[in-house]
């Protein structure tokens, strides 16, 4: 081969081969998460389901085809819906595919009480009830109760104008009703709530003179930040409570001050369920290693012992993009794009921390970056979205078939989630729904009539 065409096949297989472009150093440490990760996969997401199969005489039955159908998974796989999106079929169409966890959108005050007095409400509990639940989704992330940021007018703005006519001591009283009064509508939902947004790298509420992007001292932030968590826990005692925060990867300085803030409601005794992580660091350009994930889960996750939500993950594939972070270097693309992903995916649910996983947006544009989708702005499909189709839907989804041994008993693991159980027996076949649960013992007998 002349040398040109050898180069010109060698700069093929770099563009083509990501993996020649992730920097040497520290590769022991991401290895080594790697190495785990299967395992961990298998341990904390999987178990062992059990059951026994009786005829009515009390003998076993023996020899019986059984074949076991996962329908759902109790982990959270999520991406958000805006209100635009509820009637639009195309959108719909792809989330119902593999995702089971709802990110309401627009939630925050702005958006959602446009006129004072009028919360929008109804085309909220419209859409859950009418097309969520009916759909087997009944799992939702309500996106966000405060955030101190302010722009623009409706439909894109953070806080409503009209709170701006009142002094800031009333402002304040309107939003613990405010907290309050959407916590209680929304009570007959499991919803996981963002109760406060951004607090670290926002200004406190009422500090309405600084700039939005504002590091307040950490016990300025902490007394709305209770407050807020307080009046949300009053509403309903039962709801689940977060608060959220971007950057934590990539800034030691963002990761030590949302710590410290954690640690400070914990210590007072403040209801808090969870943490939020974005995981979209500087502006979802940064791809974190490995081990820079698992970290995040061990500090905010096993130390604080709290679940973790990654509630706004995305990545670029705009070739124009550089890669920024130390674990890969170059530029962006849509096959890069999927590699980030299913790191992201395989690595935090491999942690046992990690309740949930939000890709923040079908399309990218409709909901913040142009160009981090999963689809293209036409609805095509881009790598990110066939390599996570094959992770939900057949890596991590078990379908078990066999038969029933001399005890009458049959067994398999699986992934945690609901199954279909079906069975053939005397020319009939019998049809069962189990829920396979972490932490229970998954054991069920059945007499076939």
């Amino acid at each position: 081969m002349k040398r040109r065409n050898f180069l010109k096949v060698m700069f093929g297989i770099w563009k083509i081969c990501p993996e020649v472009r992730r920097v040497k150093s520290n590769t022991d440490d991401w290895q080594a998460i790697w190495a785990q990760r299967d395992e961990g996969i298998e341990r904390h997401r999987k178990g062992e389901a059990i059951f026994e199969f009786v005829l009515p005489n009390g003998l076993p039955a023996t020899d019986l085809l059984v074949v076991a159908s996962q329908q759902s998974h109790d982990f959270l796989f999520g991406c958000p819906i805006r209100p635009k999106h509820y009637n639009d079929e195309r959108h719909l169409k792809f989330f119902r595919q593999i995702f089971n966890f709802v990110e309401l959108l627009e939630f925050n005050w702005g958006q959602y009480e446009p006129e004072e007095g009028k919360p929008l409400v109804e085309e909220r509990r419209k859409f859950i009830f009418e097309w969520c639940y009916p759909n087997g989704i009944s799992q939702f992330y309500g996106h966000m109760l405060v955030w101190t940021r302010q722009y623009g007018e409706y439909p894109k703005t953070a806080l409503p104008l009209w709170l701006f006519r009142y002094d800031r001591k009333t402002q304040y009283e309107l939003l613990k009703k405010r907290i309050q009064r959407e916590v209680k509508d929304y009570s007959d939902v499991n919803i996981l709530w963002d109760v406060v947004n951004e607090p670290i790298h926002c200004r406190a509420w009422g500090e309405w003179e600084k700039p939005n992007r504002f590091d307040e001292p950490l016990e300025k932030v902490f007394a709305y930040v209770a407050d807020a968590l307080r009046w949300a826990n009053e509403a309903n005692p039962k709801a689940k409570l977060l608060i959220n925060e971007y950057d934590l990867f990539v800034s030691e300085n963002s990761k030590n001050r949302f710590l410290q803030l954690l640690k400070m409601l914990l210590d007072n005794n403040v209801t808090i369920h969870a943490v939020g992580i974005q995981a979209h660091d500087l502006q979802a350009a940064y791809y974190p290693s490995p081990k820079e994930i698992w970290d995040a889960c061990e500090a905010f996750g096993t130390q604080l012992g709290l679940n973790i939500y990654f509630t706004e993950l995305c990545y670029f594939s705009d070739p124009k993009q550089p890669i920024r972070g130390k674990y890969r270097t170059g530029f962006w693309s849509p096959e890069i794009q999927a590699e980030a992903v299913e790191d992201f995916y395989r690595t935090a649910f491999s942690h046992p921390k990690v309740a949930g996983i939000v890709y923040f947006g079908l399309v990218g544009g409709e909901i913040w970056q142009t160009e981090t989708g999963l689809l293209d702005e036409n609805f095509q499909t881009k790598p990110a979205w066939e390599r996570l189709t094959k992770l939900l839907s057949r890596e991590w989804w078990t379908i078990k078939s066999g038969r029933t041994g001399k005890d009458g008993k049959f067994t398999f693991r699986g992934f945690f989630g609901r199954y279909k159980i079906e069975v053939s027996h005397n020319g009939r076949t019998h049809s069962f729904d189990v829920h396979l649960q972490k932490g229970q013992i998954n054991r069920w007998r059945f007499v076939l009539a």
